[in-house]
């Protein structure tokens, strides 16, 4: 027993020495000849596929498993080195070597500078260097065969850590160079197989830590920042079809929080949460032509992504919160808001049904707006976001046509809620400002679909004590086009609109307050637009000194205007097309008025007509070769003696005018053809035109007889009956004859202006006697005939 007990026990000395020398044998080859081996062994490895691996030192401890290389480097054959690694740590694990698995303990790498750059070359865009590496080891590979059966090889890390490290990016065709410095990436936990062992993806957590970032975007050549950028998750296998991912993102202050699940049919589903990012990195992204400062603005959204196939949807709610732009060099805001919340907003897109984007509400809370035009006359909106003729030029030849997407809007409610808009013209001397306070405003039914209308209402205080309020309907695929809208401002201030009164009319505003009743529609392109303008208890300053423009008699005006209550109530009308280039509707309602408030001092009838509503703006016309004026103008004559009752300080001299070239013909025609039909005993009204007579009626043609012999002699009148066949043609000559015959001097047209002048002023007393004294006749006057016949000039005077 003692014998057997003995012999055990040699051979379990000699088996101990024996794995004793064995472990000493191998972990002197690991210590002298190994690292020789894989250094000849990488340095082969680095010459087949063209590139240079090298390192300081390598060393094993191979009873931990455990490789540590220091100063790894890895250059390509144009001396471009892509890698720098000061050092690495890679552990192995003996429990997963020894049932089959690649487990890893650890992995860590030390200060790994890695560059990506484009390699030019000629004719071609070139490669990136990371590419030509990938390619080169794949060229280098053993071929494989298919027939083989595939075995899964269950990898998994503890730990991956990447500190210290740095990354740079240069394409010296787009002139990118970009660094990024202390950079850390760590990955805990991480296997290629589930709880289960089934190797069907990824899993684990890891975390990059990128640090303060300033980088240039690729073809923007825009600018971003951030102080701290980091990125955590984890991914895992929620099913054997599916690999989920977190992915949190912190941004400065801010942080975004996302899961996403890809599945084996290449769909896409996830739920992203946004809590707290400032806007100000992104700010910077703006296509503005000069810097655009943020002093606020953060982004608050939950919002629910799904791809599947080519249809993409996305939705949930979007808050961007204290919102405060600043243009580069200004103390005032651009723009800013307290709140700006998008409730329930849907956004999908396919390749056969293309884009929609729906949103429930749109609001903005307290928003501020400046808007601003400079000394050129050029918007702070135009100065900071258009495009320089040179930026709008594009080559024909290299622009390739593109299909047309459809892109459908629906919003259900847009609310803008107490805003105030800062409006300044600086164009104007002195500068213009006014402020739209407490204003709010709703839209309803938003759709960029042709044929569809939204609707609107709106209100706010107008320069301290004004108010507005508007309603009406606009196609939002281009409401300039297509619109009814009513705007009414009340009891404004006078004074608040002296620049414009300045620098257009040449005089300031004591006091007064004005009413605009404003209602403008447009039917695919065509305006038409009605200004009612009340003022109330106007007073002029005092006159511009060295005013270069066209003064208007606002004087004058007024005092033409103004009821007994110290009222100014007229309406202006205008009418355009707003596709044309030249299109203003401020300018054609500006010119109308100017227009208007001109002919106060040089043709009263035209201005006044057109103020009062009396049709179009032709002034009172008399008709060619008559003292006579068609019931229109008759009616627009009894009106003015009506409305200068009203103004016991104003007198009128009516101004009996003739055309030297028109009216002879015309008054030679009125008399032959008043003979011809006082001899068919038709009587003719003084206030009525002289008809032209009928010479299809036999009595019209025997009085035409009648007269030719009175005028020329019944010798000629026989001559012409026999010498002329009987039919209307002879009665169209005999009438021409006639009126060639009648003689027409000076003084018969100075009769003829001295007669419509005094017809005038027996319309304008009809119903006011006592206008004789307030109405004179002045001397007449030789004019231009136009198409309404001869225009009656008066001049208006205040006492």
């Amino acid at each position: 027993m003692t014998s057997k007990f003995s012999l055990l026990h040699l051979w379990l000395a000699r088996l101990f020495v024996a794995i004793f020398v064995l472990t000493f044998l191998f972990w002197g080859a690991c210590q002298l000849w190994v690292p020789g081996a894989i250094k000849s062994a990488v340095e082969i490895y680095g010459n087949k596929i063209g590139y240079q691996i090298t390192y300081k030192d390598l060393s094993i401890s191979p009873l931990r498993l455990r490789i540590e290389i220091d100063g790894l480097r890895l250059v390509n054959k144009y001396q471009g080195q892509l890698l720098d690694l000061k050092k690495s740590v890679v552990m192995l694990k003996w429990s997963h070597l020894i049932i089959g698995e690649l487990g890893f303990d650890e992995i860590l790498l030390d200060g790994p500078s890695i560059k990506l750059e484009k390699i030019a070359s000629k004719g071609a865009t070139g490669q990136w260097n990371w590419q030509e590496l990938i390619a080169a080891i794949k060229r280098n590979l053993p071929p494989v065969d298919s027939a083989a059966p595939k075995k899964n090889i269950k990898i998994s890390v503890d730990q991956f850590q990447l500190v210290n490290g740095s990354f740079e990016v240069l394409d010296p065709n787009k002139n990118l160079h970009e660094q990024f410095k202390l950079l850390s990436i760590e990955l805990l936990d991480i296997a290629n197989y589930d709880t289960q062992g089934v190797v069907n993806g990824v899993r684990g957590q890891y975390g990059f830590n990128l640090g303060a970032l300033n980088f240039t975007l690729p073809g923007l050549n825009k600018k971003i920042a951030f102080k701290h950028l980091a990125i955590k998750g984890a991914l895992d296998n929620p099913a054997p079809d599916t690999l989920g991912a977190q992915i949190d993102f912190e941004i400065d202050e801010g942080r975004i929080s996302s899961h996403w699940d890809f599945k084996a049919d290449k769909s896409i589903a996830a739920k992203v949460q946004i809590d707290n990012i400032s806007i100000t990195p992104f700010v910077t992204l703006l296509p503005a032509n000069k810097e655009i400062l943020t002093q606020g603005g953060v982004i608050q959204s939950v919002i629910d992504v799904s791809l599947k196939d080519d249809a993409l949807s996305i939705s949930g709610d979007l808050h961007l919160l204290g919102l405060d732009l600043l243009e580069q060099g200004q103390r005032q805001s651009l723009v800013k808001w307290n709140s700006g919340d998008v409730s329930r907003f849907v956004y999908q897109s396919s390749k056969n049904s293309g884009a929609s984007l729906s949103i429930d509400e749109l609001s903005v809370s307290q928003p501020t707006l400046q808007f601003e035009i400079d000394e050129k006359g050029f918007s702070n909106f135009r100065r900071l976001f258009s495009k320089s003729d040179s930026d709008l030029k594009i080559d024909p030849s290299v622009v390739e046509p593109k299909e047309k997407q459809l892109f459908t809007l629906d919003i259900k409610s847009l609310r803008l809620r107490d805003g105030e808009v800062q409006f300044s013209d600086l164009a104007m001397k002195p500068n213009f400002k006014v402020n739209l306070r407490k204003f709010n405003a709703r839209f309803t039914n938003i759709n960029n679909l042709p044929g569809y209308s939204s609707t609107m209402a709106l209100d706010g205080m107008l320069a301290e004590s004004g108010s507005l309020r508007g309603k009406g309907q606009m196609a939002f695929d281009d409401p300039r086009r297509n619109n009814d809208v009513t705007l009414n401002f009340k009891n404004a201030p006078l004074y608040a609109f002296n620049p414009a009164v300045m620098t257009f009319a040449g005089y300031q505003i004591a006091s007064g307050r004005i009413n605009l009743n404003l209602h403008y529609s447009a039917k695919d392109g065509d305006l038409k637009g009605s200004n009612q303008i009340i003022i109330k208890k106007i007073e002029l300053g005092e006159e511009v000194a060295d005013f270069q423009g066209k003064k208007l008699p606002l004087g004058l005006a007024i005092a033409l205007l103004e009821d007994s209550d110290d009222t100014i109530d007229v309406t202006i009308n205008i009418a355009g097309n707003v596709d044309s280039p030249e299109f203003s509707a401020s300018g054609l309602v500006w010119q109308a008025i100017s227009n208007v408030l001109t002919n106060v001092a040089t043709a009263p009838f035209r201005a006044l007509g057109a103020l009062l509503g009396m049709g179009p703006n032709e002034g009172v016309n008399a008709v060619l070769g008559e003292a006579v004026y068609l019931p229109p103008d008759q009616d627009r004559l009894e009106k003015f003696g009506d409305f200068l009752v009203k103004k016991p300080h104003a007198t009128l001299e009516l101004v009996g005018t003739y055309d030297p070239n028109e009216d002879k013909p015309a008054l030679a025609r009125a008399i032959a053809d008043l003979a011809i039909l006082k001899l068919a005993g038709i009587n003719i009204s003084p206030n009525d035109p002289i008809p032209t007579p009928d010479f299809s009626d036999p009595k019209v043609q025997s009085s035409l007889k009648s007269a030719y012999a009175q005028y020329l002699g019944r010798i000629k009148l026989g001559q012409r009956l026999i010498t002329l066949p009987d039919g209307a043609g002879r009665n169209d000559q005999l009438h021409a004859e006639l009126i060639a015959s009648i003689p027409m001097t000076e003084e018969d047209m100075k009769g003829l202006a001295k007669n419509r002048a005094k017809q005038a002023q027996s319309l304008m007393v009809k119903s006011n006697p006592e206008l004789n004294d307030r109405i004179s006749l002045g001397e007449v006057k030789a004019v231009s005939a136009g198409k309404e016949g001869v225009p009656l000039e008066v001049e208006v005077r205040i006492k």
